[in-house]
């Protein structure tokens, strides 16, 4: 088993970022294309890219502006029961996203896995700093 970390400093609010994070629109612009979420605990999230992969995540955990978690109900078999960490600490006129993917299967797949996440969380910056509707 292996885990991915990566840290992220976005120049938005903490609200923002978790807003980004939970809102099933704003998960469409960063995340997968099709996604079905309710920001609720204990709820299942749906995502669905492209070329026909699918993700179900159960929200377990929501601490507004904090903490979200998700686990890996289905999908991959090596992302199956992993978690998926996003905390959110507050900086001067930023917020910085301590982001952590754990208990993964297969570390042959560790390098794709880091870029895949680098790719999403630079999307997720990116909406955040420049989309004053959620900037806060």
């Amino acid at each position: 088993m292996y885990s991915v970390s990566v840290d992220t400093t976005i120049k938005a609010s903490e609200s923002a970022v978790f807003k980004a994070l939970t809102n099933q629109k704003t998960l469409s612009h960063w995340f997968a294309p099709q996604v079905i979420a309710v920001p609720v605990e204990g709820t299942v999230a749906a995502f669905a890219f492209e070329f026909d992969l699918n993700f179900k995540m159960e929200l377990v955990r929501l601490l507004e502006d904090k903490l979200v978690h998700w686990r890996c109900v289905e999908g991959y078999k090596e992302w199956l029961d992993s978690e998926v960490l996003f905390k959110l600490e507050p900086l001067p006129e930023s917020t910085l996203l301590h982001f952590e993917h754990a208990n993964l299967m297969n570390d042959e797949k560790k390098e794709k896995t880091i870029s895949s996440w680098t790719g999403y969380l630079n999307k997720l910056k990116q909406l955040c700093e420049a989309d004053s509707s959620i900037k806060g």
